[in-house]
């Protein structure tokens, strides 16, 4: 939401481009909610209330791995991207709101249906392995620049800014690397 906004304020002057980061790109890599998770879900709502974070209790299962998500939303990117925001929203909601794990095709079907893509999709996603070398490459470069987590903003010259920060640090990090770049 925060990304979004900024992107509008700052119509014309920057180019937002997304990349893919992926929080597991493995399976499994954490059963469940922790404490460590929950803490993070309880600063994230304190910060986007209005966004309607479900704080989850611990042991819950937390999703097994997030590639299948981004392969969607690669393809989905490619092919449709007037619906990716869409997609994006739904995903998050079924993440943050319904606690439901965004590596299941079932969850990924949902997500295309309240976003107006056609469901096959998430089949030829989860199938194409030029799509899933595309993740693991825009993960790695993520990696190489020192990214850590999500969202991300990197700029030419800064060190990326990353986690649920104030729109303020957007706005005032992209003034600066515009006047850098006059």
């Amino acid at each position: 939401m925060r990304r979004r906004q900024v992107e509008r304020e700052f119509a014309g002057q920057v180019r937002f481009e997304r990349r893919v980061y992926l929080l597991l790109p493995g399976e499994g890599q954490r059963p469940v909610y922790d404490d460590y998770l929950i803490q993070h879900r309880l600063a994230a709502r304190s910060r986007e209330p209005s966004l309607g974070w479900t704080i989850p209790e611990p042991g819950l299962p937390y999703p097994k791995s997030s590639v299948p998500a981004q392969l969607l939303a690669l393809r989905v990117q490619q092919r449709t991207p007037e619906r990716l925001e869409a997609l994006e929203d739904a995903l998050f909601r079924a993440v943050f709101v319904e606690l439901a794990d965004v590596a299941a095709p079932e969850v990924l079907r949902r997500c295309c249906t309240q976003a107006g893509v056609d469901t096959s999709e998430v089949e030829a996603a989860l199938q194409d392995p030029a799509l899933r070398e595309q993740a693991f490459a825009e993960h790695a470069e993520s990696q190489a620049h020192f990214i850590q987590g999500i969202p991300a903003l990197l700029l030419p010259g800064m060190r990326p800014i990353t986690g649920a920060v104030d729109t303020e640090v957007y706005r005032q990090a992209l003034r600066f690397a515009l006047s850098a770049r006059r």
